[in-house]
């Protein structure tokens, strides 16, 4: 029986999302931060933490999960069948399409939950305190597994790089979000601003205030 169970095509989906997780831990914090900029997901990535309102486009995403099933599912096949594969692969990849949406909207919308208001300071944290910490976009399992999770506190953000949700037209911090972010700093970037944010974002360091 349960062997039966664990053989089923549901208890493969979770597997495969369980597995992302992981892997979003580990792809964002060694393939993405400690490269430096070296390789495609890199520089992609820290162009994102350079300019927050960027984001790779959906042809490098689908790219992404092209890849990623081209590796998992022949491996998981030649491991428990086919039919277990395709569950395990399908859970993986339907989790990183998941983290994707749950990403933007930490930066394009206001949090609605304890979940959503926690991933925003989580997340935000990394951004614009603490780069190399906080991986974990959807858990912070991982990061508390390997020593890498900051408690967010209050986090300060930088006026030119905050959310729209936060601020107003003014650029003035919403008194709804007083309790968990600071706004600091003028609202101009100008060149010589947004050169300075490159830098700092390839070199892992949060941006100037």
């Amino acid at each position: 029986m349960v062997v039966k169970l664990l053989r089923s095509p549901f208890v493969a989906a979770v597997a495969g999302g369980l597995a992302w997780t992981a892997a979003e831990y580990g792809l964002h914090r060694f393939a993405m931060h400690e490269l430096r900029g070296r390789g495609l997901a890199s520089r992609e990535h820290l162009s994102h933490h350079a300019d927050v309102t960027y984001f790779s486009p959906a042809s490098k995403k689908l790219l992404s999960a092209a890849a990623t099933t081209a590796v998992v599912f022949p491996l998981c096949s030649a491991v428990a069948g086919r039919r277990w594969a395709a569950a395990f692969t399908g859970g993986m990849v339907g989790t990183y399409f998941g983290y994707e949406v749950a990403h933007r909207r930490i930066h394009t919308h206001p949090p609605r939950s304890a979940y959503g208001r926690w991933a925003r300071r989580s997340h935000l944290h990394h951004h614009f305190g603490a780069p190399m910490r906080n991986h974990g976009v959807t858990t912070n399992v991982w990061d508390r597994l390997f020593g890498s999770y900051d408690e967010p506190g209050v986090v300060t953000v930088p006026r030119r790089m905050a959310p729209e949700w936060m601020v107003d037209h003014e650029g003035r911090l919403r008194p709804e979000f007083a309790a968990d972010y600071a706004v600091r700093g003028g609202a101009v970037r100008d060149r010589a601003l947004a050169e300075a944010d490159r830098a700092d974002a390839f070199a892992n360091t949060a941006p100037a205030v």
